[in-house]
């Protein structure tokens, strides 16, 4: 009966690591990737899971005592850089455009309208030789 205490109390504590690396912010990771906890709660669940709640706990108590973002680093260690998304030359001129102002749009849109005027133009022309062909005289000549 111990065993199974003892075995559901370690089940819990990896369960409840990697539940709350999931959900940890970037705050609390203490300088590590999510992917790289998750691995070592995995392999090494015993130590993996302890090392997680020392580290994540002491990163938000520090967070909450100083009252600003605490990135797990030493005081004496900047923090990793944060840098802004970067743009793409497309994507700045990228303006979502009404189909009507879109110059594209509207010649594919002139192409069709012309297509289907010769297409009705054809139909036509094919019933006027129908109707002259049924107008004309029977002749002899085979």
């Amino acid at each position: 009966m111990p065993k199974l205490v003892f075995f559901l109390l370690y089940l819990a504590l990896v369960v409840y690591a990697l539940v709350d690396v999931i959900q940890a912010d970037e705050e609390d990771l203490g300088g590590i990737q999510k992917g790289f906890w998750v691995i070592a709660i995995v392999f090494l669940p015993l130590a993996g899971s302890i090392a997680w709640i020392v580290v994540s706990n002491g990163a938000r108590r520090r967070r909450a005592s100083s009252g600003q973002q605490v990135t797990g680093f030493p005081a004496g260690q900047p923090a990793p850089a944060r840098y802004e998304r970067r743009v793409r030359s497309w994507e700045q001129d990228a303006q979502p455009v009404a189909p009507e102002d879109d110059p594209e749009f509207l010649w594919l849109m002139e192409q069709a309208k012309r297509k289907r005027e010769r297409e009705a133009r054809g139909r036509q022309d094919a019933k006027d030789d129908d109707k002259s062909i049924e107008d004309r005289e029977p002749t002899d000549e085979i």
